[in-house]
């Protein structure tokens, strides 16, 4: 993560906070990340210093002024005026981070070699839920390669409890 990218992050997070509207100021910030994805050289003008600042700003005023929560359009401005919009997805990924911190939610990563039943994957989220004291938010994919069991990675853990990886253990013993 870059630098520059997590000190806007850290002031967009603190404005946030401060004015009571964290979730809009979110919905905004990903609006715009979606837009921005698919708009490098809009980027790229904000972010270019040979281009008059005075120009980059009207760009920017018109593109989003009046469309997005004021401590959104300020924190662009202020991304605008330094030439920094290029850190824009870098302040957006530590954003989310210190979000989900927030809210006590994280990812999970869960590979299985079959689908799993709805029962299975209650359970699995429950103790998941448990072991790292936050909602966890699923997301599922099946691996036939595994042979049988599953992996998991959650807010920096990893576990694999799938056969393969019991087979190679096996092995090693046996050798």
């Amino acid at each position: 993560m870059k630098t520059t990218g997590r000190e806007y992050a850290i002031a967009l997070f603190e404005t946030a906070y401060e004015s009571g509207n964290i979730d809009g100021i979110r919905n905004d910030i990903r609006a715009i990340k979606r837009l921005l994805k698919d708009m490098p050289v809009y980027i790229e003008f904000l972010s270019n210093p040979g281009i008059p600042k005075k120009e980059r700003m009207e760009a920017l005023r018109t593109a989003f002024e009046g469309k997005v929560d004021d401590v959104v359009y300020s924190f662009l401005a202020v991304m605008t005026e330094g030439a920094d919009m290029g850190s824009f997805f870098d302040a957006y990924k530590e954003f989310e981070h210190m979000y989900e911190d927030y809210k006590r939610f994280t990812y999970a990563e869960i590979t299985s070699a079959v689908e799993l039943t709805e029962e299975e994957k209650a359970k699995l989220v429950a103790k998941l839920e448990s072991v790292t004291g936050k909602t966890v938010r699923p997301k599922y994919k099946i691996n036939p390669a595994l042979m049988g069991g599953i992996t998991v990675t959650a807010d920096g853990m990893f576990f694999d409890g799938s056969v393969r990886k019991n087979l190679k253990n096996l092995e090693k013993e046996i050798s």
